[in-house]
């Protein structure tokens, strides 16, 4: 399969390959700037620096793509850096400086995302896919984990070394407190409900997010079983899947359901085109587990009951009717960030990560994103083997999420990473199938 230098970063040579072997570039960029911001998570979080580590290791990969040269881009990841291009013209409607600092730390994130997709595509000798999905790996685990120490301490708040030395002027934004002195869980009491719903959250500020980062990171974690070789991990990772789906239904999270449903009923029609028909019948089985763990955990009637105290349909339905209303009238670029609606008491563009693209960069700015998706997703249809797939679910689960969740930085992360993993080994003809 060929493969063609798609496009280069400033300061780097455009050029066009045919199915290269590795260059002796391809050994100058190190593995650690990714593997800190992947296996390194649960460590950084710890202290603190949520806010700050990705941006600081994007800009690390970005000074190391610049000192070596010769960036090559693969076919899919251009429609990312339009995206970002117009997301920098959006900011001409910003509307004072407290908008303009949320505006910068979105931007920030957008454009660190672009660089590791970038950083990865070039560390073809240094970072096989394995050691990428490897360390998407630990932050599943992560999330796992810190999710089940949040159902047995939901009060619990980490100290973290950074949050005891910011200044008391950043620490009065609610969502840099959590960021620094994060929760474990989201503690919540609706008007009425006779007891607060204890729904995990860490390594996130909201439960909303850990449902996200489950839904995406789960697929992922079904690779990683796959790629397996040995019993003992196998059956490591697998005790770690069924004990995930505790947190997981404790966050009464409907989004988080749908999207794994959605990316999961994707990866078994696809098996069951390919004529596998065992894998059908064993992937079977795991899903009629896991609706019968619903059922008599009794994690079902959880959502409904919390549907019964808190009516989050109809107040969606609210703020994305007066979400359109307002970018009508800024279609091209929107305004820049989301803003507080005084009607209804809550900011316009933050009940979903395509209404905040349609409010932040109007209908130019989400109709890029979703061409950076969607190409994405139509290049990679043929993805390799029963694992391949896998991957490709989670940009299908994507697509069943950002109408209704937003995506953080980790999440677009995971989502960044999975699929430049698919583009890369499509434009190298590399092969994912118990990958070294």
């Amino acid at each position: 399969m060929n493969a063609k230098s798609f496009g280069t970063v400033p300061g780097a040579r455009a050029q066009i390959r045919h199915t290269p072997p590795l260059s002796p570039t391809d050994s100058g960029l190190p593995a650690w700037p990714m593997l800190v911001l992947l296996a390194g998570f649960p460590v950084w979080w710890a202290f603190g620096a949520a806010p700050f580590a990705p941006i600081g290791l994007a800009a690390i990969m970005l000074a190391l793509l610049v000192c070596r040269g010769n960036v090559t881009l693969v076919p899919g990841l251009l429609p990312w850096f339009a995206f970002l291009a117009w997301a920098c013209v959006a900011a001409i409607n910003l509307p004072d400086g407290g908008t303009a600092l949320g505006y910068a730390q979105r931007l920030g994130n957008l454009m660190a995302v672009g660089v590791y997709m970038v950083y990865y595509v070039n560390a073809r000798r240094s970072l096989p896919a394995q050691k990428v999905m490897t360390g998407i790996g630990v932050v599943w685990l992560t999330v796992v984990v810190l999710g089940l120490l949040a159902m047995m301490w939901p009060e619990y708040r980490l100290l973290t070394p950074i949050g005891k030395i910011l200044p008391g002027g950043l620490l009065k934004n609610p969502l840099v407190y959590d960021l620094v002195f994060p929760p474990l869980a989201e503690i919540q009491q609706p008007w009425g409900a006779p007891e607060p719903f204890n729904r995990p959250a860490a390594p996130f500020p909201y439960a909303n997010s850990w449902g996200v980062a489950f839904a995406l990171l789960t697929p992922c974690a079904v690779y990683l079983l796959l790629q397996a070789r040995r019993w003992w991990v196998k059956i490591g990772i697998l005790a770690v899947i069924a004990l995930s789906f505790l947190p997981a239904l404790a966050t009464s999270n409907r989004g988080m359901l749908l999207g794994l449903a959605v990316g999961t009923a994707y990866v078994l029609l696809r098996v069951a085109a390919r004529g596998q028909l065992i894998k059908v019948a064993g992937l079977g089985l795991a899903i009629a587990g896991v609706v019968g763990a619903l059922l008599i955990s009794g994690a079902l009637g959880d959502i409904l009951g919390r549907q019964q105290y808190s009516d989050s349909t109809s107040g969606r339905l609210s703020i994305y009717d007066a979400t359109l209303a307002a970018v009508l009238n800024s279609p091209w670029v929107g305004y820049g960030a989301p803003r507080m609606d005084a009607t209804i008491g809550i900011s316009l563009g933050t009940q979903g990560y395509i209404w905040m693209l349609m409010f932040s960069f109007g209908f130019v700015g989400l109709g890029l994103f979703l061409l950076f998706l969607g190409n994405g997703i139509i290049r990679t249809w043929s993805a390799p083997g029963t694992t391949g797939l896998w991957l490709h679910g989670v940009l299908i689960t994507t697509v069943a999420i950002i109408p209704y969740y937003s995506l953080d930085i980790m999440q677009m992360s995971v989502v960044g990473l999975t699929m430049t993993v698919l583009l890369r080994a499509r434009a190298y003809g590399e092969n994912l199938e118990r990958s070294a």
